[in-house]
């Protein structure tokens, strides 16, 4: 497809669902649950058919010799460049899984606009957990136990082919739709979650306070209107550089709320939480390594321009904080002088009215 005709079609979708994202949660929670069960019900019919057909052994079946080896379209560099293991490329396998499975985190975002958190968030986490890590794992056994396919076979958009083997062509077409308007309800996820995000953090004075303005519809709309912004502004690079690039900082997220986690538990235990997590602190430290490992070993697999990309971030960032502490303190010695001109001036017109009354 050309660049152009690309550009346009990505800026003008993400503009048209950015505008639904501005007319409130309600509607984006309800479309959310109808994409659910539209993009979920071609992978139960072919998880139904396609039982009777798997064969079990096709499951530990090892990759052929050199199926692995390509670069799978990769760039080849970093500390742990395109690391293969038992005919495995880890680092593409790890940075897609951890673009499938992470933003869990994200639902704390909502916490403002929900009832009772301390009952429905752990009951939201739990079954949102299972139904992700199900809808992911079911279907991809069903596919390889159903169908004959090789390792070298499963590229982007294969899932649809097998589909289609194990069903026909319409459940094939119906894959593909689905997964389609999956997107769309990840998108006005992500979106409603990284715009509250940045109005939370207007609101405490870590960003200018033009961010924490709701929409008539209760939305943040700068939020909504800076992400669209960068998605726009990124839908010019190439997918496989955004997955890596988004994962490796949201990578650091993670580690700084591990660390957050752990430090608010050793100095703040008397601060009341709607939801405690039923371990020690003992626990919870013990509760974040493993994920910590597997961080920080996706980050080693980076690419060099990837660690580029977040040193510039990293820098603009701080750039962009700098400036806004300077502004607000500004503002801040301004104001305490004017307080102080109007102590004055009243003290001046006491003093005269002192003199006239005497």
């Amino acid at each position: 497809m050309n660049r152009l005709i690309r550009f346009f079609i990505l800026s003008s979708t993400a503009v048209i669902l950015a505008y639904l994202n501005y007319l409130g949660l309600e509607i984006v929670g309800k479309m959310s649950i109808v994409i659910c069960i539209i993009s979920m019900s071609p992978f139960i019919i072919m998880v139904l058919i396609g039982i009777p057909k798997v064969d079990p052994s096709r499951w530990f079946e090892l990759p052929e010799e050199g199926a692995s080896s390509g670069k799978a379209g990769w760039e080849d560099s970093g500390w742990l460049p395109l690391a293969n293991v038992w005919g495995v490329l880890w680092r593409p396998l790890l940075n897609n899984l951890f673009w499938n499975l992470n933003s869990f985190d994200s639902g704390a975002n909502f916490s403002g606009d929900t009832r009772d958190p301390g009952k429905n968030f752990p009951l939201g986490m739990f079954y949102g957990v299972i139904l992700v890590g199900m809808s992911y794992f079911i279907p991809l056994v069903i596919a390889i136990g159903a169908t004959d396919s090789l390792q070298s076979d499963w590229v982007d958009g294969y899932l649809a082919v097998a589909a289609t083997q194990i069903g026909g062509r319409w459940l094939g077409a119906w894959t593909v739709f689905a997964s389609g308007i999956s997107n769309l309800a990840l998108f006005q996820a992500e979106m409603t979650t990284d715009a509250l995000e940045i109005l939370g953090m207007a609101e405490r004075g870590m960003l200018p306070k033009i961010f924490a303005t709701r929409s008539p519809h209760g939305t943040a709309t700068y939020g909504i209107l800076l992400g669209t912004i960068v998605i726009i502004g990124m839908s010019v690079a190439d997918f496989r550089d955004i997955v890596e690039m988004l994962n490796f900082t949201y990578a650091i997220s993670l580690l700084m709320e591990y660390a957050a986690f752990i430090k608010l538990r050793i100095a703040k235990k008397e601060v009341y939480r709607p939801y405690r997590v039923p371990l020690n602190t003992a626990g919870c430290i013990a509760m974040v390594i493993p994920p910590c490992i597997v961080t920080i070993l996706l980050m080693l697999m980076a690419s060099f321009m990837t660690y580029i990309y977040f040193a510039v971030s990293v820098l603009l960032g701080i750039v962009l904080r700098c400036a806004h502490v300077k502004r607000s303190n500004s503002r801040l010695d301004q104001s305490e002088c004017n307080d102080q001109s109007v102590e004055d001036t009243g003290s001046d017109d006491a003093e005269d009215e002192s003199f006239v009354i005497s």
